[in-house]
């Protein structure tokens, strides 16, 4: 198995284990790590090396984990943490934040194009992993082991330290937000797929960005500028849009840092380790059938 299909086992072993302490809504997130753990086990044991299926299947799983961390959070964590980040905001980039919303004097269609670069974040670790699986197995895995272990530990973040953010009620949103029609169908759309609520700090827009510019990058060098424009406009767009406090984003860019710097020895480590297993297995089932 690759290291980032070892990270996704590990780690859905983690969470369902979280889960398995949690009040009784969380026990139904435990089931759906259970069955994605099945089925990363299938999916890498069957699934033919360089098919789609396997490439794109950790991205998958780790989208599909976001859709079920809200119940684990509310089921093992019940203190919120705004207050503390929006005092962090006002007593040290009250200013920053202040221009930073009111950029340009939030014209409508400017609005609608930064609402659209947030959405286009979903995009990014897909890029990512597409840029690198187009130079072969082993620069597919280079790229995608960041960008899961950069999303896995923005997820711990949000059970550590469950933060909302500064959202707005959706009925204010449209009044105070301004923009015209792609606004508001941005809005919808995340007021409908978004089902995890309590993930802003760390900011994993900011640290999952990042990371998977870098990873791009280096897959595809001469994609690095439009790669990191992307990356940093989506950063801009958190807090632009009420979505981020200035500390989520300041926590996610260290997170980012962290995870490039950690996630070549740590995957080495993992295929090591694996390795070292198997061959300890495969002597003892040598020894036992002798």
């Amino acid at each position: 198995m690759r290291p980032s299909e070892l990270l996704t086992l590990i780690l859905l072993a983690v969470l369902m284990a979280v889960a398995l302490v949690g009040t009784p809504p969380a026990l139904s997130s435990a089931a759906a790590c259970a069955f994605l753990t099945g089925c990363t086990v299938v999916v890498a044991r069957r699934a033919r090396p360089g098919s789609l299926l396997r490439d794109y299947f950790p991205v998958v799983t780790v989208i599909l984990v976001f859709m079920i961390l809200e119940p684990v959070i509310l089921g093992v964590n019940s203190r919120r943490w705004d207050a503390y980040f929006a005092a962090v905001d006002d007593r040290w980039f009250a200013s920053l934040v202040m221009t930073w919303r009111g950029a340009f004097g939030r014209p409508a269609a400017f609005t609608d194009a930064v609402y659209l670069v947030y959405v286009s974040y979903y995009l990014v670790p897909i890029a990512a992993v597409t840029l690198g699986r187009a130079r072969g197995t082993e620069a597919g895995e280079a790229a995608t082991f960041p960008v899961l272990l950069t999303f896995w530990v923005s997820f711990a973040g949000y059970l550590l330290w469950p933060t909302a953010g500064p959202r707005l009620d959706p009925a204010e949103e449209a009044l105070r937000l301004g923009g015209g029609a792609v606004s508001d169908a941005v809005r919808a759309f995340l007021h409908a797929a978004e089902k995890t609520r309590l993930d802003a700090f760390p900011s994993g827009h900011t640290a999952v960005a990042l990371v998977s510019a870098w990873a791009g990058a280096r897959a595809a060098p001469r994609l690095r500028l439009p790669l990191h424009a992307w990356a940093l406009l989506v950063v801009f767009s958190t807090v632009y849009i009420h979505v981020h406090y200035v500390a989520d984003v300041a926590a996610g860019a260290v997170l980012a840092v962290a995870a490039a710097a950690l996630s070549g020895p740590l995957s080495r480590w993992i295929g090591t380790a694996s390795a070292a297993a198997s061959r300890r297995l495969a002597a003892m089932a040598a020894r036992a059938a002798g």
